[in-house]
């Protein structure tokens, strides 16, 4: 993962990233059978939306993540909420090392894709505590939500960045494995669930989610950020003059147990 993919997104990422629904994380805790006294790893932690609302049912949690303004950001939530058990390390998840049998739980959220899969999938086996999981977890974006007016979302990201997906200064890789396939050759049986969460956005909000994104960044847009953001809120007023658009979210989590 280059550490140029969020630059300049951290203020719309702590503001406008829907965060993953309480249930799911219950349903991760229950079906990791947490002992309470245990250590968590969260890699590709970003602001610490998994690591601060995980922390309290562990005895110390690991977070660590390639961009320092996201770490920093993560760190000031800690702060504020008192919360003194986290341990941040300004690192990739590649050059991250730890011990056998390390940690109850290791989490990865929304950013597996941009790591090396199959190494970090190796090497978690060794750091998870005998029967314990990784999981991997996710939503629907822009690009796989069904939303009816999403298209319209993407036709006009398409007619400012161009055909191919961005993902900061590069493109998106054009096709990977699943992340289900590439934990199975890994060694791992898989336990997969949804939750579906109904969201309305406001036009400020969806600008504000897109502004966090590797491919519509202020700073992928540069200076045509003010031309497609009037482009984009036209489209949709013209499209529902309300303002609010609904979006019916799918969150997972892929609980990869090693056998």
């Amino acid at each position: 993962m280059s550490k140029d993919l969020f630059r300049g997104t951290v203020p719309y990422y702590s503001r406008y990233r829907v965060p993953y629904p309480e249930p799911l994380l219950a349903k991760i805790r229950t079906k990791s059978a947490l002992s309470g006294q245990g250590s968590l790893l969260d890699l590709g932690c970003g602001t610490g939306e998994i690591a601060l609302r995980m922390a309290p049912f562990f005895r110390d949690v690991t977070a660590v993540d390639i961009d320092p303004e996201m770490l920093a950001a993560a760190e000031q939530k800690a702060q504020k909420r008192g919360i003194e058990t986290i341990q941040w390390l300004n690192q990739s998840a590649e050059q991250f090392s730890a011990d056998t049998d390390s940690f109850e739980l290791v989490t990865i959220g929304a950013a597996f894709h941009w790591m090396d899969r199959r190494t970090i999938a190796e090497r978690v086996r060794e750091w998870l505590q005998p029967g314990k999981p990784l999981v991997v977890l996710g939503y629907t974006s822009i690009w796989s939500g069904t939303a009816d007016w999403l298209p319209l979302v993407q036709t006009v990201i398409k007619k400012w960045l161009g055909e191919k997906r961005r993902a900061g200064s590069g493109e998106f890789p054009d096709a990977i494995d699943p992340h289900e396939l590439v934990l199975t050759k890994s060694g791992y049986t898989l336990d997969e669930f949804e939750y579906q969460h109904p969201h309305t956005w406001t036009l400020d909000e969806l600008i504000g989610n897109l502004y966090s994104t590797s491919f519509a960044s202020p700073a992928v847009l540069g200076d045509k950020q003010s031309a497609f953001e009037a482009d984009l809120r036209k489209t949709l007023l013209d499209y529902n003059s309300s303002g609010t658009y609904q979006e019916e979210m799918t969150f997972y989590a892929l609980i990869a147990t090693p056998y």
